[in-house]
């Protein structure tokens, strides 16, 4: 179904928003000292600014390609400039932060789009909220990081990557992580559906489920 309640969609974002400062700035798990203080204030300044670059672009993007500002783009879109900025909010510079964010509110309308042409169910857009600008995170850490990791080879020899070096390994780890997820995932719900408990009935679901598993309805129709 739609959504239909834009107001508790708005405050959930918000909520989401607020609760990434303890994801993101929490993230430096000290804030003692001086150092730890300024690094964990300018992680909340980068996520800030990628989360409401995200928001704006997003809520452009849907006005001119629908003739309107959606709401739910917008929101969608704040959450893609979340989720892009978590892999690199110490790494970035705050331009850096606003490029993230844009590029995440545009990959977001573009990818529940895709999806809704492929007749994909995703309803509230995880996957092109968390999927697509979660790559995306990944691979501007690479782009975008200020400070090029150090490795230690065979020979313990100190290597500085280069900024190409730098956007393999991001490149590599994000494929790596995709390739574990779909396969761990695959193998879960499969076992789940060979059980049937993977989804629930026709019947639950022509009830509904606030029917089924509450035994009252969430809507008065």
């Amino acid at each position: 179904i739609l959504g239909h309640n834009i107001p508790l969609a708005a405050l959930g974002v918000l909520i989401l928003w607020v609760g990434w400062y303890g994801f993101n700035p929490g993230s430096q798990l000290a804030y003692t000292s001086n150092a730890n203080a300024e690094v964990t204030s300018y992680i909340a300044v980068t996520t800030t600014l990628s989360a409401a670059a995200g928001c704006v672009v997003a809520m452009f993007l849907s006005w001119g390609m629908f003739g309107k500002p959606d709401l739910s783009m917008a929101l969608n879109g704040a959450l893609a400039g979340l989720v892009g900025i978590t892999a690199n909010c110490d790494q970035v510079t705050m331009e850096s932060a606003l490029i993230i964010g844009a590029v995440s509110g545009v990959l977001v309308v573009l990818a529940i789009l895709a999806l809704d042409k492929l007749k994909i169910d995703d309803p509230v857009g995880a996957f092109p909220v968390h999927g697509v600008c979660g790559v995306w995170g990944g691979i501007a850490t690479g782009i975008f990081g200020l400070t090029m990791p150090e490795i230690t080879l065979a020979d313990e020899t100190i290597k500085v990557l280069t900024r190409s070096e730098y956007i393999m390994v991001q490149l590599k780890s994000t494929a790596i992580i995709c390739v574990w997820a779909f396969v761990t995932m695959f193998i879960l719900f499969s076992i789940l559906k060979a059980v049937g408990l993977l989804r629930v009935s026709a019947e639950d679901e022509i009830k509904g489920l606030d029917i089924v598993e509450h035994g009252m309805p969430a809507y008065n129709n």
